[in-house]
Parts: C-alpha cells; sequence; structure tokens
C-alpha cells in the first residue's frame, strides 16, 4: 500500500537549498508583468476602415471576452501557449510529497461557483483548493481516488489542473511556485507545477509539467498542460482529472475526455468561463458618446469625413466593482471632395450669421447642397441657434457636414454712478442685468483695482473698502463689463468704551464727531430718540446713526447699569455702657467682600460679614457703624446708629422731677429695659398706703407723676412692681423698689 499520512509524515524532507537566481533574475525581468492575459476583460474594435462614394457604409465587428456569473461553467480549448513562466515564483511544498500549502493570500476577490474568496491552497498533487477548512493548511493532501467530477468524495472548491499523484520529493524534481501578476483590475495568479515527477520509483522517470492561470474581474480559469503520459497505470491505475468542482461535489465540469482516467495529452489549453448570467454589457458608442447599439456587430454610414466609433463592455464583478474596457475605431470617408463649413459660431448681440459651404476639390457650380433648414443655395443665413447640416451631392458621391450656431444676447447691466462710504457703513453694488429674463447661464465674476475677488460669484457685492470696483457678467460666451469708484467720507462717530454702571438711575450718552462740523448734524438713536444726547437708565445696546449733508455714520455701545450689592444692618439701636454687640451684614449676593468703617473711618483688618464691639463709657453721642459690600464694580452700603440710654448706667432711677427742670427727670424712663427684655408687659404704681395709684401695659416711659386719672400725684414716695416680657440677667422677670416723686412746690 502507499503513503499513509504517517508515511507522508516521514516523507516531508527538508527542501534542497539550492535556487538557480541567474535563470530566475532573466525569467523576472524579461517577462512584461503588466501585460493582460488572455483571460481579462478586453474589447477588441477592430481595425480603422476607409469607405468611399462607392462603398459609403461598412459593419463595424467587436469581440469582447463574454463572462457570466459563475453558477455554471463551460470549458473550450485554446492554443497551448503559456502567458507566463513556469518557474521564478514564491516557492510552496518544496520537495514534500503530498501536502497542502500554508493559506495563500489572493489580492483580489476571486468568484467561483457563487461565492466569493480571498486566500487558496496549493496541494502538491496538482490542485489548487479555496476550501481552506476541511483541507487543512500545511496538512496532508490525498492522492488516491477514483471517482470522477462531479463527487463528493473529491475536493470540493478545487480546481484540478490536472489531479494525480505527483512527487516533488524527488531530488531532481522542479519546485511548485505561484506568482501575481499584473495591475488591478487584471491581476493573475499563476501557479506551476514545474517537471513534477509521477509517484513511485517505476514512474517517477515521467514528470508533469502544468499551469494554472485564475483571473480578477472575469473570473475565468485557464489550464495550460505541456505533457501527461498514459505509459504508468501500475500506480492508482494512473488516474488523472482536469476540471473544476463546486463545494459539495454536486457540480463540476471536464474538458472532453479529461475526466478521472488514464489518458495521455501534450501541448493542451482549456479556459473554463463563467456562463450563468452575464455578467458583462456591450455597446458601441459614437463621437457623442450616445449607444448606437448593443450588438458586437453594425452598420455605419458615417456622414463626415472621418469618425470615430467606441467599442465599450462593461463587466460587474461578483464583488460589486466595475469595470469598463474600451478600443476605438476610425472610419475614414476618401471622398473625391470635401466640405468647410467653418468653425462652431457663439456670438453675442448679433442677430444673423452667414453659412458659406466651403469646397475643396470640387467645383460649386457641378455640387448641389441640401440645408436641413431646406434651403439650396451654396450659402445661407440664419438668425437662430441651431446645429446645422447640409448634405452635398457631387456626381453620384454625396458627403455631410455641420456646424453649431449660437445666438446669445449680452448683458445689460449699470453699477451706477461712483459712491462713497462713511465710518463702517458698506454700499451694495448690484449688477442684475436688466434683461436677466431673456438671457441664461449667468455668471459673475468682481474685481477690486484690478484684482479679481475670490469667491464673489453673486449679483451683488457688499463693499466696505474704497477702491475701483468692477464686474464681469457672462451669460452663455457672452461678457458684459461695468465699473465704479467707492470712495471714503471723512466723518466718524464714537459713542465710547463700553460701560458698567452701579446703582445709576440714568446716564447721559453723546456721540463724538470727528471730521465734519456736527453743528448741522441730524441724530437717530435705536430708542427713536432724535436729540444729540440721550439719558439710559436701562442696560441695553444703544446706537445711533448721524447725517451730516447726506453721508450716514453709526457707532454703537452697550451700556449695563448694575444694581448696587444689598446689605442690611438692621435698625438703628441704643445701648447700655459695657453691652456687647455683634453686628451682622445679611446679603443675598455672592462672591462679596465687606469692609467695616466706624464714623466713616475703615476698621483695620474688618472684613468678615460681622462685627463684635463693646460699648464703652467714653461712648458718647452718636455712634455709626457702616459696611460695604463689594460684588465686581458694584459696592453697596448700610449703617446702623448706635446711642446710649438716657438713663444713666441703664438703672432704674430713684426719683423723678416733672415739675422742676422741664425736659430733664421727668418721666420714669424704662426703654433701655424694655429694649433689653422684649417689652415691659405692665407697670403699678402704690401709694405708701398700698393702693394702686397708675397702672400701664407695654410700659416705656409714660409716668410723669400722674394717677391713672391723668391727676397729678403730690411729692413723696410710691412702690413700683415691674413685670417683663422675658427673665433679665439683673431684674429678672419681676422686680420692684420705691421711687420719689418731687413736686414743685408753689
Amino acid at each position: 500500500m502507499k503513503k499513509s499520512a504517517t508515511l507522508f509524515l516521514f516523507s516531508g524532507f527538508l527542501k534542497s537549498f539550492y535556487t538557480q537566481f541567474f535563470l530566475l533574475i532573466i525569467l523576472l525581468f524579461s517577462f512584461n508583468s503588466n501585460a493582460q492575459g488572455p483571460g481579462c476583460p478586453n474589447v477588441n474594435a477592430g481595425g480603422d476602415i476607409e469607405l468611399d462614394c462607392e462603398q459609403p457604409c461598412t459593419d463595424l465587428s467587436a469581440t469582447f471576452l463574454q463572462t457570466g456569473e459563475t453558477t455554471s461553467y463551460e470549458v473550450s480549448p485554446i492554443d497551448y501557449d503559456p502567458p507566463f513562466p513556469t518557474t521564478g515564483g514564491t516557492e510552496v511544498s518544496v520537495f514534500i510529497d503530498d501536502r497542502w500549502s500554508n493559506i495563500i493570500p489572493l489580492p483580489f476577490d476571486f468568484c467561483f461557483y457563487g461565492d466569493t474568496y480571498s486566500q487558496i491552497l496549493i496541494g502538491s498533487n496538482g490542485v489548487i483548493s479555496f476550501d481552506t477548512v476541511n483541507n487543512e493548511p500545511d496538512g496532508y493532501c490525498d492522492w488516491s481516488f477514483s471517482e470522477s467530477i462531479p463527487s463528493p468524495d473529491l475536493f470540493g472548491t478545487t480546481i484540478f489542473g490536472p489531479y494525480m499523484d505527483i512527487d516533488p520529493s524527488v531530488d531532481s524534481s522542479g519546485i511548485i511556485n505561484y506568482t501575481i501578476f499584473g495591475d488591478a483590475p487584471c491581476r493573475t495568479m499563476v501557479v506551476n507545477f514545474p517537471d513534477i515527477p509521477y509517484y513511485s520509483s517505476s514512474c517517477n522517470q515521467y514528470t508533469l509539467t502544468t499551469q494554472v492561470v485564475i483571473y480578477e474581474t472575469t473570473n475565468v480559469v485557464e489550464i495550460y498542460l505541456e505533457d501527461r503520459t498514459d505509459a504508468c497505470s501500475t500506480w492508482n491505475d494512473g488516474n488523472a482529472v482536469i476540471g473544476l468542482q463546486n463545494q459539495d461535489g454536486t457540480d463540476g465540469i471536464t474538458p472532453p475526455e479529461r475526466n478521472t482516467g488514464n489518458w495521455a495529452a501534450s501541448n493542451e489549453a482549456w479556459r473554463f468561463t463563467p456562463n450563468g448570467e452575464s455578467n458583462v454589457a456591450f455597446s458601441w458608442l459614437n463621437e457623442d458618446n450616445e449607444v448606437i447599439g448593443t450588438d458586437s456587430v453594425i452598420n455605419v454610414c458615417p456622414a463626415n469625413e472621418t469618425s470615430t466609433y467606441t467599442a465599450q463592455a462593461i463587466y460587474t464583478n461578483c464583488n460589486g466593482d466595475v469595470i469598463t474596457e474600451t478600443d476605438t475605431v476610425t472610419v475614414t470617408f476618401t471622398g473625391a471632395f470635401g466640405i468647410d463649413l467653418g468653425d462652431d459660431q457663439d456670438l453675442c448681440g448679433q442677430e444673423e450669421y452667414l453659412i458659406t459651404a466651403q469646397l475643396t476639390d470640387a467645383n460649386p457650380s457641378e455640387a448641389n447642397f441640401t440645408w436641413s433648414s431646406g434651403e439650396t443655395s451654396q450659402s445661407i443665413t440664419v438668425t437662430e441657434s441651431n446645429t446645422y447640416t447640409v448634405d452635398v451631392t457631387v456626381g453620384n458621391c454625396t458627403l455631410s457636414s455641420s456646424v453649431t450656431i449660437n445666438f446669445s444676447d449680452s448683458p445689460l447691466i449699470d453699477l451706477g454712478g461712483d459712491q462713497s462710504i462713511c465710518g463702517n457703513e458698506d454700499i451694495i453694488l448690484d449688477a442684475t442685468p436688466s434683461n436677466s429674463e431673456d438671457i441664461t447661464n449667468i455668471s459673475y465674476k468682481w474685481f477690486k483695482d484690478g484684482v479679481e475677488l475670490s469667491n464673489e460669484i453673486l449679483n451683488t457685492l457688499d463693499v466696505m473698502d474704497v477702491g475701483i470696483y468692477s464686474v464681469e457678467v457672462s451669460s452663455d460666451n457672452c461678457v458684459s463689463t461695468d465699473s465704479v469708484e467707492v470712495s471714503l467720507s471723512s466723518f466718524t462717530v464714537t459713542l465710547g468704551e463700553n460701560l458698567n454702571i452701579c446703582d445709576q438711575s440714568s446716564i447721559e450718552i453723546t456721540p463724538e464727531i470727528t471730521g465734519e462740523d456736527g453743528s448741522n448734524a441730524s441724530f437717530v438713536w435705536s430708542t427713536g430718540e432724535t436729540t444729540s444726547t440721550i439719558d439710559v437708565s436701562n442696560s441695553g445696546t444703544y446706537s445711533v446713526t448721524v447725517t451730516i449733508n447726506g453721508c450716514e455714520n453709526s457707532d454703537t455701545i452697550d451700556i449695563s447699569i448694575a444694581n448696587l450689592p444689598l446689605v442690611d444692618l438692621g435698625d438703628d439701636f441704643k445701648s447700655c455702657v459695657g453691652e456687647s454687640w455683634t453686628l451682622t451684614a445679611t446679603s443675598i449676593e455672592e462672591d462679596i467682600t465687606f469692609q467695616w468703617f466706624l464714623n466713616g473711618n475703615e476698621i483695620p483688618g474688618e472684613t468678615s460679614n460681622s462685627l463684635d464691639f463693646v460699648v464703652t463709657d467714653d461712648f458718647s453721642g452718636i455712634q455709626t457703624y457702616g459696611v460695604s459690600v463689594t460684588k465686581g464694580d458694584c459696592t453697596g452700603i448700610d449703617e446702623v446708629e448706635v446711642q446710649l440710654y438716657d438713663v444713666e448706667n441703664c438703672i432704674i432711677t430713684q426719683g423723678i422731677s416733672p415739675d422742676a427742670t422741664p425736659g430733664y427727670n421727668d418721666y420714669l424712663d424704662l426703654e433701655f429695659l424694655s429694649d433689653r427684655v422684649g417689652g415691659i408687659t405692665n407697670l403699678q404704681i402704690f401709694n405708701r398706703f398700698g393702693t394702686i395709684v397708675y397702672d400701664q401695659v407695654n410700659y416705656i416711659n409714660q409716668w410723669n407723676g400722674q394717677d391713672n386719672a391723668g391727676n397729678k400725684l403730690p411729692t413723696g414716695t410710691y412702690y413700683y412692681v415691674i413685670d417683663l416680657a422675658s427673665v433679665d440677667d439683673v431684674y429678672r422677670s419681676q422686680t420692684s423698689g420705691w421711687i420719689y416723686l418731687n413736686r414743685k412746690s408753689n
């Protein structure tokens, strides 16, 4: 029995390191790698043709590679002329029998039996497979078979080129190799099996040389077989097969008499062409790129002396790529005379044009003229845009010629007189033609001082700088120009820098005019006012337009009137000597700073939101405590007045004299105590007999020696009971004592 997988591993001999470098270099440099192979997209329009009056018409015949989708194939014999060298490529399975190569990437998508592939495996027994799953890369490549294509027992998705048991491990063997040739979209993957001996000692005096070529875009496969003998049937019955097979072995194709068997061949080649639904669209095009036929053979009768026709084949690959191939053929009419109608004309503002059919090598008096407009003279006068054709017959020979005449109206434009601009004012130049409804394809070019203004292609131009401005207005091939000078007015208007104002009910803004006498100026403010000065009480953007002698100029100012930061120290209050106080600046503002003052003088170091102080015995009069709160540029201020109570040392007096010195010691003054405890709920005055003579709720300083009826009480000692609204540190919640009422004697 022949090689098992174990024997295969044993047969993995190391490749001998010898390469015929000199031969390879010659082959590589002598071969044109960009040349198209026969399986590439191609179209041939045939050779140029000459016609004359005896034969004014001819058939154009094109040939192109006709391919289809890869759902099915057809095989046809081709000349044995291998398009690529068989040596010098990248070597695979060097001196190793029955081996698959590693995965080899394709630089292009290849379609095979309806699927798209981008990599292959090369088997050392003459096969190229797209199945890298069921065939193990760098694994065993089976040699034994007897089945015919198609068969699930043969390799799936594979090119058999031919498949037979050959042995590259024999020392005298050539080396299996592959090469990529050409440029997109017509690259080829070429796989060579050069002089590979048959397997077995009884057969390895015979060798196989074959080349397999696969083509980008057309998905054509070609096999070039140099020789294959049937003289060695003792091993595997001499079986060999050429063909293609799909993945599951249900569809395949082989050339006649090249399915599995022992057959001989010499210098033969086969092309496998996809013949599913056609993926190539063919057409003939005239000089205007118009389709004039889709058959490969068409009949033409050119009217011009020289006409060029294009054969076009558009290939659509399975991956969506579209390849267009073209070829041209020139048909020359070699009549006895020539016609010259002159060049095509684009006429501007011209009402008519004379066309004359000038003849060469012919006498006009012996010629008959027939124009497409119906005239029969040698010359015609035309007034409408059109293509005019004349047929000229001299004897039995008729030639045609055409000329295109376009009449166009020139654009009528007027930029007006010279203008001046004032300050930052701009003006709009308008080049819209007055006859714009009668002309087409209007375009504009603007220039300043002779230099084109890039990107200015509209009918209007916004001008802010002085200079000479011109415009070119084109309609079809007609061009009109106009220009205007723009100068600068001499006065400017300035409202000054933008303003930020704090807690100011209004501010007066007045424009400053320079360069002109503003005495005769008129003003229009954005507020609608027309005075030279306005008072502004709200934040906003204000502008003024000043007109002097018909020339306007303007300016704008932003005014921000911010409220002062609000701060509250509370109400003014009175104090007793020795009392401690904390003033707290209450504000809803954020990001503010504080500074405290006493009687208008800054208190050093006091920059928090509170101030602690003690009323000392040298405290006299009214002391004013203040705080400033600053946010940004704005500062808010609040003040509180502090003074001593009238009652000395804040104690309850033991005597009043309402009649002695008016305004002094007239009342029982308990204001200090009322403030301290939040109010005196009740005061009772008793005489020496214990009788209540006076009482008062919410007492402060109402008693000056009267009874409840308002009568003056006599001089004497009285007693009091005072109820407090809260507990006092000195007098608690209730206190009592005596007071002497002194009346002035009469």
